[in-house]
């Protein structure tokens, strides 16, 4: 792993955990304040909706990919030699970053339409619009991801042959 993923994952892994953390306090101080002052906090059920979940599910898509464990389908790849494994995975890699990519300009025409229109939380005046922003900036960054892994595979067969 280089010193970028090591860092990015510890990013992912601190941030997504403190707004877990920051959402369960958030939740229990709500739920407190109905029950015993007769006052819950305003918006929690919008903000829970629409900021920290979202933060939640989307960091981990990125974190999954840094640490290998979203799902793969190895049937095909583990019965053909490994340089042929290798174009196959490359190719997955560049597809992954196609999509990513689509995915990413796709958030941010959303993102830039929310913030046109001062997007909030349904009936609510929770305001909205900065957390779509987050969907073009991580499937960005997991395009990035999936191209450094393709250039990881593609210079491993390299390596070794220089080893020999």
């Amino acid at each position: 792993m280089s010193t970028f993923t090591k860092v990015l994952d510890r990013w992912l892994t601190v941030t997504t955990a403190v707004a877990i953390i920051v959402m369960m306090l958030h939740i229990v101080t709500h739920a407190l304040a109905r029950s015993i002052f007769h006052a819950p906090i305003y918006g929690t059920n919008e903000i829970v909706e629409y900021w920290y979940l979202p933060i939640v599910a989307l960091l981990g898509i990125p974190a999954a990919q840094l640490q290998k464990e979203h799902i793969t389908v190895t049937m095909a790849i583990e019965r053909v030699k490994p340089a042929t494994a290798a174009v196959f995975t490359v190719f997955a890699c560049l597809l992954g970053a196609l999509v990513s990519v689509s995915f990413a300009w796709f958030g941010l025409s959303k993102a830039l339409e929310n913030t046109a229109i001062g997007s909030t939380a349904d009936v609510s005046d929770v305001i909205t619009w900065p957390v779509y922003y987050l969907v073009p900036i991580v499937f960005v960054l997991l395009a990035v991801l999936y191209i450094l892994d393709a250039v990881a595979i593609l210079r491993r067969p390299a390596e070794t042959g220089e080893e020999k």
